[in-house]
């Protein structure tokens, strides 16, 4: 018996290719996969696709379609009939046009909640830093030599460098009273506990964010295009507060996290306007898409105090980042850190695979599709 195709292109400077796991193994001898390198060059990609895999029944995306630049879904009119799915092995599904896909009876999954533990783990990370400087305080106190006093020389002080952007010690004895005074570079200190935590997108990554702040103290608050049913409600430990638009909500919230995919919707969420919505001193932390910020305007709300500080895994033009961020003791920073564990990995290649079968084995409609 012939087996069904399964294309899994791969970049010739990394590939992606999870063969040391069990699951894929197994998967390679169920499917005749068909790993071959491929390039950012679309006239070899129609060829390909008009000779050798001309009959693949499924594709499944490794990070060779970051190097198409935007391109892969001018291929779609080149898939062969036989194609049926394409399996996203992680969360973010906006590079590919799911309408035409589905025009053309090719279903595109992604790895639904397989993630969300682990970038819920990193909003975690950075809101903590936003609240308590952890991040600055770590780079200082290394390059202090680990000197706890020269390090923390810089609590109570009232101002920060204008070039950059790194807290000033204050010359005012005064404000040596840190119990009057818990502040760096101007900018307080405080704890998450008892604060508002304000939630846009409470979807499985949502969710895993708010009980991780909800551990902490904080009060959740979330705004979605429709509320959670009474049932997901009961489901919860915590009690969310729904607020119908994300304008009604921002007013509320010490700390703003942003889980949203790349949509019309979500372009610019933070803006000229929204950024007038926020109380004096807020937070924001952004795991979802660089897309959903005006960083212009979050780079000035930054310098005159609206917010406090701010946790970025996401960022505008990935993979440049503006390099103002990375001088900046108020911005705590990962490099699109949210989903990288061993754990994670493993269960979107097993979550991939899910996907694959039941489309094209089972004639399902896919484990997690998006389109």
């Amino acid at each position: 018996m012939t087996k069904l195709k399964v294309f899994l292109p791969i970049n010739p400077q990394r590939g992606d290719i999870p063969d040391h796991f069990e699951a894929f193994q197994k998967f390679q001898k169920e499917f005749d996969v068909i790993i071959r390198p491929m390039s950012s060059d679309l006239e070899e990609w129609k060829t390909a696709l008009a000779g050798e895999l001309s009959d693949i029944s499924a594709i499944w995306i490794t990070n060779v379609v970051f190097t198409l630049a935007g391109e892969f879904n001018s291929l779609i009119d080149f898939f062969p009939p036989s194609l049926r799915v394409i399996a996203v092995p992680w969360v973010g599904h906006d590079r590919f046009d799911g309408v035409r896909l589905r025009e053309k009876g090719i279903v595109l999954c992604n790895v639904g909640d397989s993630s969300a533990k682990d970038v819920a783990d990193i909003a975690l990370y950075l809101a903590l830093g936003t609240f308590r400087y952890t991040s600055y305080f770590d780079k200082a106190f290394r390059e202090n030599k680990c000197d706890i006093t020269a390090t923390r020389r810089v609590i109570g002080g009232t101002d920060y460098h204008s070039e950059t952007k790194q807290p000033l010690v204050s010359n005012d004895p005064a404000r040596l009273n840190w119990a009057k005074y818990m502040t760096v570079g101007g900018k307080s200190m405080d704890s998450p506990s008892g604060k508002i935590a304000g939630i846009v997108g409470l979807g499985a990554i949502g969710k895993e964010i708010a009980l991780r702040l909800w551990a902490l103290g904080m009060k959740i608050v979330y705004t979605k295009r429709t509320p959670l049913s009474e049932e997901e409600v009961k489901a919860l430990p915590y009690e969310p507060v729904y607020y119908s638009s994300f304008e009604e909500m921002v007013p509320h919230v010490d700390l703003l996290a942003l889980a949203v995919p790349n949509t019309p919707q979500t372009e610019n969420l933070i803006n000229e306007n929204t950024i007038k919505l926020f109380k004096k001193g807020s937070r924001i932390v952004n795991i979802g898409r660089g897309n959903a910020i005006d960083e212009e305007v979050l780079l000035k709300a930054l310098d005159d105090g609206t917010l406090n500080s701010v946790g970025l895994d996401v960022f505008r033009n990935e993979p440049k980042v503006d390099k103002r961020f990375a001088d900046r003791f108020d911005v705590v920073l990962a490099p699109h850190l949210g989903s990288f564990t061993m754990d994670n990995f493993r269960g979107a290649a097993e979550r991939t695979i899910e996907n694959i079968r039941n489309v094209i084995v089972d004639d399902g409609p896919g484990i997690c599709p998006v389109n």
